[in-house]
């Protein structure tokens, strides 16, 4: 396709948006997103919010059951997750680039990933921003996710669905902005795989499809307060510093979510609120801070507790391995 003809493609897919993002800066941003599975429509949405690189990291292949889970089709069966997704990210928005990983996330180290963040748009110019995305169920591979972005510096976002898609969670970090990493925000987490001996069994068995698109859709906003965070942009350019350490949210998509799950922050948050307006559906920006010796705890392994994420750039020997609290081996 001709330069002329793609920008006749892309002013007439983007002209209701125009306003919606900036798009020039959606054009020069590269996400890497690490599992395709459940958020296949996530990341086809930010291509129609104009995505100009798509990173996509994946071993599996669409089975037959993920056409009730996932944004998938029957066509799709049997071929690669990612294969799949390129070409629809590319049938909505030609002038999209998308490179394609079909391994484990261990499977790139670190020097790969130098490449990946840092390569130059297809125009030769730095992406404006980078920002990695871990959206797998492996609680490994989300660990990675947020030693990688502390290595690099680059903004990250991460979320899972909780049991049966009662509820879900998103964390978020953005260097600069948010003091807590996070590892910080689920401490509690790390200490149940890594000293209890927990092994997670929490997979989309039960789940809703309507839960996955709930997620999906709070994850989109808060991209896009990551993504435009320092422009003029009316609505987005100062979203991320409205909401500031905020970094955990909960979403809770079922009026039983504290008794199944022993989640009370619901039941805290709205205390002093009009029960007999409120069912479920809600969605709380829960603050965070670092933990360090100024907040009371041991320094965390992956940031130091510092309370600013850029002290961690260039501190990993190898994203791969897991670093260990200090004093508690």
């Amino acid at each position: 396709m001709s330069s002329t003809n793609q920008t006749t493609v892309a002013t007439a897919t983007f002209a209701r948006v125009q306003e919606a993002y900036d798009l020039e800066r959606m054009a020069a941003t590269r996400i890497i997103f690490v599992g395709t599975g459940g958020a296949a429509a996530f990341i086809e949405d930010l291509a129609r919010a104009g995505i100009g690189e798509h990173v996509l990291i994946d071993p599996d292949i669409v089975t037959e059951a993920n056409l009730a889970t996932q944004q998938t089709y029957r066509h799709d069966i049997g071929r690669q997750k990612i294969v799949c997704l390129a070409e629809r990210i590319q049938d909505i928005h030609p002038q999209a680039v998308v490179s394609t990983y079909p391994v484990l996330l261990d499977d790139l180290d670190d020097t790969q990933f130098s490449n990946i963040i840092n390569a130059p748009l297809k125009n030769g110019q730095p992406p404006s921003v980078v920002l990695l995305c871990g959206l797998t169920d492996n609680f490994y591979a989300q660990a990675r996710v947020n030693r990688i972005a502390l290595h690099f510096g680059i903004p990250s976002l991460c979320a899972q669905v909780y049991y049966e898609g009662r509820g879900a969670e998103v964390t978020f970090t953005f260097p600069g902005v948010t003091p807590a990493c996070h590892r910080c925000i689920l401490s509690s987490r790390y200490n149940a795989f890594l000293k209890q001996g927990y092994q997670n069994k929490v997979t989309s068995d039960g789940t809703p499809i309507f839960a996955t698109t709930r997620l999906n859709a709070i994850k989109g906003f808060v991209t896009l307060a990551l993504l435009h965070h320092g422009t003029s942009h009316k609505r987005w350019g100062d979203m991320l510093l409205r909401i500031g350490k905020r970094n955990l949210l909960q979403i809770r998509m079922d009026p039983d979510l504290s008794t199944i799950l022993n989640l009370t922050t619901f039941e805290k948050v709205f205390s002093e609120a009009d029960k007999s307006s409120i069912l479920f559906d809600e969605t709380i920006w829960r603050a965070q801070d670092q933990e360090g010796v100024d907040t009371g705890y041991l320094p965390c392994p992956d940031c130091d507790g510092t309370g600013d994420l850029r002290n961690a750039i260039g501190t990993f020997e190898d994203t791969r391995e897991m670093r260990i609290v200090k004093g508690i081996e």
